[in-house]
């Protein structure tokens, strides 16, 4: 079944880790487009902040949903939270994530390796599924799922936020043939570098100095292109566009990985602490 595109006016729309970056920007973008908001992230202050700019636009002032996405068994109720405050929900938006830089052999399976997983890939798929019976139902929705250029790029010490992201992009696609013959579309959000607080690049201990990469693009513009391929009924979308490079080549990705992974200074992680 193909998708159309879909018009957002009056969608009602949840979606996670709303209070800062693509997040927020995406939050903007949505309502000035009409959208019904419930905004999710942890920090009830900032999601307020946002929720009272938003309505100053003259838009509806949207719903705080503050939540944990670390915690198991919060992203269900989140999902149940929305859909009784929205009254069903047109679209979910799985944007929350978290990182952990660190060696493997320190970090193994403790708590906060836990967390990155918990909140990558367990509660996109815990909020999809406490949602998805209604838009089944209505047989129209879209699932969107925020993944990252790092699914093919296997940097050293990023291997849990990377295999977590390589994780949800594959339960992603396979979301998507499930959903296939449906009127519910399953979108991938490939973001490559953006300026926000959660830079991979920025966390890595380099020997000397970072390597030079091309400049990261501004959450604004990251949000955009969710909007459009959202609007254009998209199953997939790459910002920037050169960022899709090494996840249609992942041979290339791997080289990138292995080329500035030596730059990495993995022995002083191993000996130091990890983050």
């Amino acid at each position: 079944m193909r998708h159309r595109g879909i018009d957002l006016s009056g969608k009602k729309t949840v979606l996670t880790g709303a209070s800062s970056g693509i997040g927020r920007e995406l939050a903007l973008t949505l309502a000035a487009r009409g959208a019904v908001l419930a905004l999710a992230a942890r920090r009830k202050d900032l999601l307020d902040d946002l929720a009272d700019k938003i309505s100053g636009t003259g838009a509806p002032r949207p719903t705080v949903l503050p939540v944990d996405l670390a915690t198991p068994g919060a992203a269900t109720d989140l999902g149940h939270r929305a859909v009784a405050a929205l009254d069903g929900v047109d679209i979910v938006v799985n944007n929350a994530g978290a990182n952990l830089t660190g060696p493997q052999s320190l970090l193994a399976d403790s708590a906060a390796a836990r967390a990155v997983f918990e909140v990558n890939v367990w509660s996109p798929l815990a909020l999809t599924a406490a949602v998805l019976p209604a838009m089944q139902a209505a047989d129209a929705g879209v699932i969107v799922n925020v993944t990252s250029t790092v699914q093919a790029v296997p940097l050293p010490l990023l291997g849990y936020y990377s295999a977590s992201k390589a994780a949800l992009a594959q339960a992603t696609r396979s979301l998507r043939l499930e959903l296939a013959g449906t009127g519910v579309r399953v979108l991938e959000v490939i973001p490559g570098a953006t300026d926000t607080a959660l830079r991979d690049i920025d966390e890595l201990p380099w020997k000397s100095a970072p390597p030079r990469t091309f400049p990261p693009v501004a959450p604004g513009d990251t949000a955009a292109a969710i909007v459009r391929a959202l609007e254009h009924g998209s199953k997939r979308v790459v910002y920037p566009r050169y960022s899709l490079i090494p996840v249609e080549v992942p041979a290339l990705g791997r080289m990138v990985a292995a080329i500035g992974g030596r730059r990495v200074d993995t022995r002083g992680a191993l000996a130091g602490p990890t983050r």
